[in-house]
Order: C-alpha cells, then structure tokens, then sequence
C-alpha cells in the first residue's frame, strides 16, 4: 500500500498542508490541490490510486473530482464539514469523513479503501 499516489483535493491551504504531511508520512505518495482545475490537471497527466476530496471547494465543485475518479475508476473518498452536504454524502457512492476528523480515521479510510480490489 506504501507508495501509493493519492491526489488530496482541499482548498483550505492549512488543512491541504497538514494532510498531505499525514499521508506523506504513512509512505504514500501525494499530489495536493487547492482547485478542482489543479486536480483535473493531475488526473490528466499521473495515474492516481485514490482521489480524496472536500466536497465543496472554491470555484468549483469536489463532486466534479469525485465524478471524474469514478470515470477512470480510482475510488473516492469525499470529506465535508457542512451538515447538509453530510447528510447526502452518507447515502452517496463514496465513502466519506466528516469534519473535523483525526489523522487516524483518515489513514484507516484511505487503507480500506486502498485495499478492496
């Protein structure tokens, strides 16, 4: 699982920074974004395991990456800390966390996720 490239979609800077170090430091490999077109970007050019993403990103919308991931078939994880984005995300495709979180649940969801075949 170490080694992994995972494409982390968050547009608040201290957040994207501080996940970004969690999942550095478990041995995955990241490619952060601030904006959905950032994110398009990556896509376009690396091959992704795992896309995570908030769920509601300035200028744009994380559900577009999230829709984007499925098309190439690379599983989602969507994040939110809005409470009706939340409750939608609960009945979505992808699994989520809900924000604030703790670094551990982050990293048991990516390995999970990572895991399944």
């Amino acid at each position: 699982m170490a080694g992994q490239h995972i494409l982390l979609v968050e547009d608040d800077p201290d957040l994207l920074n501080v996940l970004t170090q969690v999942l550095e430091q478990a041995g995955f490999r990241v490619s952060p974004a601030a904006r959905r077109s950032h994110a398009q970007s990556v896509m376009r050019r690396e091959e992704v395991d795992l896309i995570v993403t908030d769920s509601a990103l300035r200028g744009g919308n994380g559900d577009d990456v999230a829709k984007a991931g499925a098309r190439r078939n690379v599983p989602v994880i969507m994040m939110s800390g809005e409470p009706d984005r939340i409750a939608r995300l609960r009945g979505g495709p992808h699994p989520f966390l809900q924000k604030p979180f703790r670094a551990a649940a982050l990293l048991q969801l990516v390995s999970q996720v990572l895991a399944k075949p």
